[in-house]
């Protein structure tokens, strides 16, 4: 078994236009415009996220977009696909980790040697920074998901007084039945 696709994002998604405009009649947007309908789909299919924002900047229609990812979404090969952007992207975030390691690192020894000092303009940029780390690791873990837990509390003496008035509703039946 290879971990190798058969099948690069590239050829996948010209295969997933071809079959798009083979099924589509009339002036559908994978005719119209494939260029357009091409930056859609790769959109959808590497990130995905910020749709609002890839809508104003790319000037396609919430139908369209949704229309496209309806259609690629469903299309073959697609899960293989989008499990290998997927890799790609945490490959890209550990380089970034790795970087900015090896750049912290850096401003420890310059700062150990005297040769750094931070003012409070950077240390509002590294605050932030790690506030907004902390906060994308709560969404991960479920940390900042809100829990409701909903009790009853009944003293003891409700609880007595309302298996009493069962019992007696009990008997006043069984007495009625005889």
């Amino acid at each position: 078994m290879s971990n190798e696709l058969d099948v690069t994002t590239d050829e996948w998604l010209l295969k997933t236009l071809k079959s798009a405009q083979d099924s589509m009649k009339g002036m559908g947007m994978c005719r119209r415009s494939p260029k357009r309908w091409m930056t859609v789909a790769r959109h959808i299919v590497e990130d995905g996220l910020n749709v609002s924002d890839f809508l104003r900047k790319s000037g396609c229609t919430r139908n369209n977009y949704y229309d496209i990812k309806r259609f690629i979404t469903t299309s073959d090969d697609y899960e293989a696909i989008r499990s290998q952007a997927a890799l790609d992207a945490a490959s890209d975030y550990e380089m970034g980790k790795d970087l900015e390691r090896a750049y912290t690192e850096k401003m420890h020894q310059k700062m150990e040697s005297d040769e750094l000092e931070i003012d409070a303009k950077g240390w509002a940029q590294i605050q932030r920074g790690q506030s907004l780390k902390a906060d994308r690791f709560q969404k991960f873990s479920g940390a900042a998901t809100q829990h409701v837990v909903v009790e009853n509390r009944t003293t003891l003496d409700e609880a007595a007084a309302f298996a009493l008035e069962a019992i007696k509703q009990v008997t006043e039946i069984e007495a009625e039945d005889i």
